[in-house]
């Protein structure tokens, strides 16, 4: 255990001056006690005398939102020739700490404690660690000069790791003589873009070649909390190799010098996606490669922050961009951000045989009959909920059908199926997607590069491609209300949504793994693994009927609460026309509710359009050189 003094903390500070003085920001990262959710972090920055302002990052790229962690710290220093400094916070500006740098100083030494979270939080600002292993974000761990753009800023990490823990990074790695590891010097932007993983059971798998670069190497590094957790399928590499392949000839060049997944197996962690250039990170339930659904939604994942090496990292919208951390993100082009992503993402899996076509055909089914229900998309468009994601982000499920969510993932999705579709039509099977793609993120290839865009070069690029008014193909979907739209793009692919009572196998695996009740396409309710109300549809059935969220369902029809009660009351309902009672608890307080409902399950289901096209079909097939 690292007990923090002066004493201790000077001599820490020493050892970091006397390191790699070149770097304008030097920083050394003690993760030794961080079983105890505790980080310690000397940092040496160069400076000039007089005021300074200091700056943690907070808008974060790829979280779209000012999600970088203040409560995380609980300790702070800072140390010029020897002496302490006082510093203020800015009251304006939470995120900004003001000192003054004394006559004859080269080097601010900064001393920081961070106290990881060990519940809440999203994205990188949640749970990053468990007794067996953890993720270093850069972003919580780092100081600099207010204004100072992080791309021009050099900087040199090392790292501490608990004894006997693997460490797995995009950047290159070297032991250090006090048992430190050296990441390679880059810019203090690329070394936030570039996460650490570490623990006790790691493994990295290197994906064998794959066309138009052979030679680019490519790793899924995993780390989980147990070594039964790596339960990898036979040809797990081999899989992986295709999808690298399948990405190849989608984009022609790869745009940069290596790729790593970091890949965290961890009940006790945050879960979710996070893009960077040349790696991702990617935390998911421990067993989630111990059955097939569930490998299945992990190629996604790995596939959509995968997708953004390309869209995000190398093409990103010019108001994504906050040089220095502090200039606020205009989210008004998530759609094709994470709209196009989220389409590639599923997509690509497919392609390369991670993911039957029945799967994805069962899934988008379910996010189209999502969007058939939704109140939410009566009042408030698509485009809305790219521009309000910073507050999206982290609403509360309920309510989220009559509210909308970041609905520019799934929504756009079919935004981009439309796309292809009218540019396989307009030039008779000429151009696809895939056309696009080549010529809107071409480049030279081989190393991490930025290039902004704006809206209108979406645009330019689709009408060199195919002439038409894109503008207005497009802003059908982010502007229209109603699902009319999204179900329309469904149909000129040539499929449509449509309903039965025979269980959709996608839904039906979703709902088994997590234990919940969605029931949304019949009776109106969701309910989570304590069978309590998350969501309702306004227009159905239970929520006319007085159901709303919070309450928790004990029994239907007498019969205690299960799924399958409550199907079997669904069928019963269908055939004597009666209503269905709800015994209701809400807070300390208990109620029967009767519910009219008499139409018997209903699961969404994709079908396909006799005489027209599969163009969907198209979309799905794997591509060769």
């Amino acid at each position: 255990m690292r007990v923090f003094n002066r004493t201790g903390a000077a001599l820490a500070l020493l050892m970091l001056c006397g390191a790699a003085q070149a770097a304008d920001l030097n920083v050394r990262l003690d993760a030794r006690d961080i079983l105890r959710k505790h980080v310690h972090t000397d940092l040496s920055l160069a400076v000039q005398p007089g005021p300074l302002t200091l700056v943690f990052p907070q808008w974060i790229p790829g979280e779209h939102g000012p999600t970088g962690p203040l409560e995380t710290l609980i300790g702070m220093r800072l140390v010029a020739n020897g002496h302490e400094l006082t510093w203020q916070r800015d009251p304006f500006d939470m995120f900004a700490v003001k000192t003054t740098v004394p006559a004859g100083t080269s080097r601010l030494e900064i001393a920081l404690d961070t106290g990881l979270p060990t519940e809440g939080g999203e994205f990188t600002a949640g749970p990053a660690s468990s007794a067996q292993l953890a993720v270093i974000s850069w972003n919580q761990f780092v100081l600099f000069p207010k204004g100072r753009d992080a791309a021009k800023l050099t900087t040199a990490a090392t790292l501490l790791a608990p004894p006997q823990w693997q460490l797995s990074s995009s950047l290159a790695l070297s032991p250090q003589g006090d048992g430190a590891v050296g990441l390679e010097e880059v810019s203090l932007a690329q070394l936030i873009d570039s996460p650490v993983q570490m623990g006790r059971y790691l493994r990295r798998i290197e994906l064998p070649g794959s066309a138009p670069l052979p030679q680019l190497k490519h790793v899924i590094s995993i780390a989980a909390d147990s070594d039964a957790a790596f339960t990898l399928p036979g040809d797990f590499a081999a899989s992986y190799g295709r999808l690298v392949a399948q990405a190849g000839m989608l984009f022609g060049t790869r745009m940069y010098r290596h790729y790593t997944w970091l890949l965290t197996l961890s009940d006790h962690t945050t879960h979710f996606g996070l893009e960077h250039h040349e790696s991702s990170d990617d935390r998911v339930d421990e067993g989630s490669l111990g059955d097939v659904p569930q490998r299945e939604g992990v190629a996604e994942l790995l596939a959509h922050e995968y997708v953004h090496s390309w869209n995000g990292k190398y093409r990103r919208p010019a108001g994504l961009l906050s040089p220095d951390y502090q200039k606020p993100m205009d989210g008004s082009l998530l759609w094709v951000y994470e709209g196009m992503t989220q389409f590639w993402g599923n997509v690509l899996p497919v392609r390369a045989g991670l993911t039957p076509p029945e799967s994805y055909r069962d899934d988008l089914a379910s996010v189209a009959g999502y969007f058939d229900i939704q109140t939410g998309n009566r009042w408030r468009p698509l485009a809305d909920t790219a521009v309000a994601a910073q507050v999206l982000y982290n609403a509360p499920t309920t309510w989220s059908l009559s509210r909308r969510s970041v609905d520019f993932y799934d929504a756009s999705h079919f935004l981009w199926l439309n796309v292809d579709s009218e540019l396989r039509t307009r030039s008779g099977g000429k151009v696809s997607l895939d056309d696009y793609v080549k010529r809107f993120y071409a480049g030279s290839g081989g190393a991490p590069a930025l290039k902004p865009y704006v809206e209108a070069d979406v645009y330019a690029t689709l009408a060199s491609l195919v002439p038409a008014d894109w503008h207005a193909i497009i802003h059908r979907h982010l502007d229209s209300l109603g699902p009319e739209t999204l179900l329309d793009a469904l149909k000129g692919a040539g499929w449509q949504l449509t309903y039965s009572a025979d269980k959709n196998p996608y839904l039906e695996a979703q709902q088994k793994r997590r234990k919940s009740t969605v029931r949304l396409w019949s009776i109106g309710l969701a309910l989570d693994s304590k069978n309590t109300v998350v969501e309702t549809v306004e227009s159905r059935a239970a929520a006319k009927a007085g159901i709303g969220p919070g309450m928790e369902i004990l029994a239907v029809n007498g019969h205690r609460f299960s799924g399958e009660v409550l199907d079997a009351a669904l069928e019963a309902a269908k055939a004597d026309k009666k209503p269905i009672d709800f015994l209701i608890q809400d807070a300390d307080y208990y109620r029967t509710i009767s519910v009219t409902y008499t139409d018997g399950p209903r699961w969404p289901h994709l079908t396909r359009i006799e005489g027209k096209p599969d163009l969907l079909g198209e979309v799905l097939k794997a591509r060769t050189n």
